[in-house]
Order: structure tokens, then C-alpha cells, then sequence
């Protein structure tokens, strides 16, 4: 030790001390520059509405426009016209768009462009739809949560996240909660994905209408009224959607009372559903849990009577649900409270995992099977075919429906 020392006080002294000190290094590394990347940057202030407007008609194509931490006051919809424009927060939990001061435009915001991204912040009490995009092609959502104060409120937004006739929508990370309508919804789209999101305390957790080639999965739609609608509507300019892909996500405890505006289509779904097809064709519902949904975990319903007792008026317009596959989900706890407008059309008790109205379409030939709806392989899930078009009484019968049809690959976006 005395020679160690001693050597310590020779010209190897940093040396020495280096090692005596546990050979540690100092802490050289930089906090990385949360603002790497962008072309703008606009951080809240005293005029937030001005300056983010600004910044988004004076980018380029292309660019980055980055938004700072803290909350945005804004009075106006807030528009994004330049294709190729990506609008990125710190964070969902950093970077909020308040717009409970809004007195101007329908929505929060509204995405014109093409190849547009918003990503990572959140947007709160809009008087209109979240966040959205209309007639646009690869637009991009990306860890955005849209949310109101006020639950289950009818003065919240109808919507959360809104791209519609669009082709090309991505959806990722995004969590929304509050919508009057649907938190997370697709419309006349083709080309979708919507992938690690959540949304609960909407009236719908997740719809696609009229949409077609769309994927869900790993979501989580929790505490809806219903978790997930795929829905085709008539007397729209783009019908006959199709081909959607529904896999490894959870539909549970969707059993908010309905809040959503009398009237709507929305406010027609029951409470306690996790999954509703309606007049819609060609879909998978596969390796999904589908749990402790009060009314039924999934409902397969034409446009007819009782349900919707109004003439559509729309010649082009099929109102039967054709091809549907529902194979190997996991359903549990299911149809123990019943909404009361739906148990009076279910004889059996607790309402079956699966409930089909039992509609068919009579000018068509389904010798073959090829229009049935199937099921297979859901474990201990229990069926019910209502046989409402017929009135030939209610059937628990599933052998007619222990079917297979062709697996979806829908076409990415």
C-alpha cells in the first residue's frame, strides 16, 4: 500500500487518484433534444390559437412541426391543409390541446392533406369530433388520445378520432374516452389498421362503417356501451364494406348506458355488448377475449325489424350479414344483466356468448353454406339463433352455424 501510494505521488498521480476514487468515469451523456428533427417549433403561450395556426400554413411539405409541453388554450378548429406535414408533442401526458375555449369550426382538428402524422399529444374537450381527417390517403395516428371532462356526457364530441373516406389510415398507441358516438371510428375507408389502442366510456369503443380491408388488433375496448361495431349503413356514398380482420384484443365490461344522441343509429346498441355485426359481410373475429359483456359478447344483426323497423330506401342497400367468421376467442361472463330492450327478444338466461337474429336473405342460394355466418372452435361460448324474420322460435342450436369460412387478409395500409 506504501508503494502504491508513493508511486500515486509521481507523475501517475491522475492516474492514482483515478483508481483510488473506484475507476469511475464522469457522466458525459446529454439529454437528448426533444426537438431533433423539427422545421417549427411553437410552445403555449399568450396566443396559442394564432401561433400554432400559423405554424402549420407557413410549413412546407414534409416538414416537422413540433409542439411543447404544456397545455394550448385554442378558440378555433385548428387545420391541417399541407400534405406530408407531421405534428408531434412531448408526450400524451405532456402536450395538451384544450379547446374547451372554442367558439369557431365543427371539430378540434381537421386533416385535409394527404400523408399527414399526429403524434403524441392529446386533445380535450372538443365540441366536435377529436381529431379529424376527411377524403385523405395515408394519414396517420399515432399515440393521440382525444378525452372530454365530463363522462358520458351529451356535450361531448360525437367522435374521437374521425377519418372518413379516407384510404390509408393508420391508427397506433392512440387511447380515447368520452365520445357520445364512437371513440375510435372508420367510415367509408378502405386500407386500415388500427393497432394498441384503448377506448372506454364512449358509447362505441371502436367502429368501422362501411369500411373495408381493415385490421384491429391488440386493442382493448373496456367500459363502452359497446366495444366494437362493424356496421354497414345505408343511404351513404360508399357501401358494401368488407373484409375486416378482428384479432387478439379484449371486448369487456361494455356495460356504460347508452348517452349517445336520440335518434342516431348508436343509440340503438344495447348496453352490455362487446362485438356487433350489422348488415356487414366477409369479416374474421378470431383469438380475441370477449368478456363479462351484460347483453351479449357478440351480436350478428340484419337491417330488419324489430331492430330497425325503418325502410331503408336504398334499392342498392343489403341488409344481411353474409360470411362471417367468429373461430377460437375466449368468451367468459357473458349476458348476465341484459339490456332491457334486448332481453325481451332472448328467451334463454344468462343471454347466450353469441347471438345471431337468425335473418337470411330468401332470394339468395346459400346451398353450399358459402353465405353463413360460421363459428368454431370458442370453447365453452354458447349460441342463439332468435329467428326473428321467420318467428319460428328461438333456437340454441349451433350445428347449422358450425361452419368454416376463408380467412381475411386485409390489404395493409
Amino acid at each position: 500500500m506504501r508503494l502504491y501510494a508513493r508511486r500515486c505521488s509521481l507523475v501517475l498521480a491522475p492516474l492514482c487518484l483515478w483508481l483510488l476514487a473506484g475507476c469511475t468515469t464522469p457522466d458525459t451523456t446529454q439529454a437528448a433534444d426533444p426537438y431533433e428533427g423539427c422545421n417549427k417549433v411553437v410552445e403555449p403561450g399568450a396566443n396559442d390559437q394564432e401561433a400554432l395556426q400559423s405554424a402549420l400554413i407557413e410549413a412546407n411539405e414534409g416538414n416537422v412541426v413540433c409542439l411543447g409541453e404544456g397545455t394550448f388554450k385554442l378558440t378555433n378548429e385548428v387545420s391541417i391543409a399541407e400534405p406530408g406535414l407531421t405534428v408531434r408533442g412531448q408526450g400524451q401526458d405532456k402536450t395538451i390541446l384544450d379547446f374547451s375555449g372554442q367558439t369557431v369550426g365543427a371539430n378540434g382538428i381537421a386533416i385535409t392533406g394527404d400523408s399527414v402524422t399526429v403524434e403524441s399529444f392529446t386533445v380535450k374537450n372538443t365540441p366536435g369530433d377529436g381529431v379529424r381527417a376527411t377524403s385523405v390517403k395515408d394519414v396517420v395516428f399515432r399515440k393521440i388520445s382525444v378525452t372530454w371532462d365530463e363522462a358520458a356526457s351529451l356535450d361531448n364530441g360525437a367522435y374521437g378520432l374521425y377519418p372518413v373516406s379516407s384510404e390509408g389510415v393508420r391508427i397506433e398507441g392512440c387511447t380515447v374516452s368520452g365520445a357520445r358516438d364512437a371513440g375510435i371510428y372508420v367510415g367509408q375507408s378502405k386500407r386500415v389498421l388500427v393497432t394498441d389502442s384503448e377506448a372506454f366510456g364512449n358509447v362505441a369503443g371502436i367502429e368501422l362503417e362501411n369500411t373495408s380491408e381493415a385490421e384491429v388488433v391488440k386493442c382493448r375496448a373496456h367500459d363502452n356501451t359497446g366495444g366494437l361495431l362493424i356496421f354497414n349503413l345505408p343511404n351513404l356514398p360508399v357501401q358494401d364494406g368488407k373484409h375486416a380482420l378482428v384479432h387478439d384484443n379484449v371486448f369487456e365490461n361494455n356495460n356504460l348506458d347508452n348517452f349517445a344522441e336520440p335518434g342516431t343509429i348508436v343509440a340503438t346498441v344495447p348496453r352490455g355488448t362487446g362485438v356487433i355485426i350489422l348488415a356487414a359481410d366477409a369479416n374474421e373475429i378470431r383469438d380475441n377475449t370477449i368478456r363479462g359483456n351484460e347483453s351479449a359478447g357478440v351480436l350478428i344483426l340484419s337491417y330488419n325489424p324489430p331492430a330497425f323497423p325503418q325502410d331503408p330506401m336504398d334499392p342498392a342497400f343489403d341488409r344481411y350479414p353474409e360470411t362471417n367468421f367468429i373461430h377460437d376467442n375466449a368468451f367468459a361472463d357473458n349476458g348476465t344483466n341484459p339490456d332491457p330492450s334486448f332481453d325481451a327478444l332472448v328467451l334463454a338466461k344468462p343471454v347466450p356468448d353469441v347471438v345471431w337474429d337468425g335473418c337470411v336473405d330468401g332470394d339468395k342460394d346459400n346451398t353450399t353454406g358459402a353465405l353463413t355466418n360460421c363459428l368454431m372452435n370458442n370453447g365453452m361460448a354458447t349460441f342463439a339463433s332468435l329467428n326473428l324474420c321467420t318467428m319460428a322460435g328461438e333456437s340454441l342450436d349451433s350445428g347449422p352455424v358450425t361452419c368454416e369460412q376463408p380467412s381475411v387478409v386485409p390489404e395493409a395500409p
